[in-house]
């Protein structure tokens, strides 16, 4: 997993985004308005797919900090991911899910059934 870290490296929350390639070029502005608004943050990146459970292991490697409080978000699979990753452990504080694709066959039935 490739991962981008922006940021105060010390901060005492740290949020976790998923992205793709595709992403980049954005993420700079986004970077600037979170610190704009809060100035703590470090960002992760990893292409998913089939591999949910795999990249949530790699995640969760970068969470071993208990003096942390982890978030974690993306956009479209990414926030649908996000969304499941949360689902899987107590480990988020937090979850950013932006247009989260929770059409992907079998979320949504998955999610009610934990209810």
């Amino acid at each position: 997993m490739i991962t981008y870290n922006y940021g105060n490296s010390h901060s005492p929350i740290t949020l976790l985004q998923m992205v793709g390639d595709h992403d980049l070029p954005g993420i700079e502005n986004e970077i600037r308005e979170i610190h704009r608004l809060t100035d703590q943050a470090v960002f992760g990146t990893e292409d998913f797919g089939d591999g949910a459970e795999n990249t949530l292991e790699e995640v969760l490697q970068l969470c071993t900090d208990n003096d942390r409080k982890y978030c974690i978000g993306g956009y479209s699979m990414a926030g649908l991911f996000a969304l499941w990753a949360a689902m899987q452990t107590d480990r988020f504080k937090g979850v950013a899910a932006i247009s989260p694709s929770v059409w992907f066959p079998g979320f949504l039935e998955d999610m009610k059934s934990r209810r």
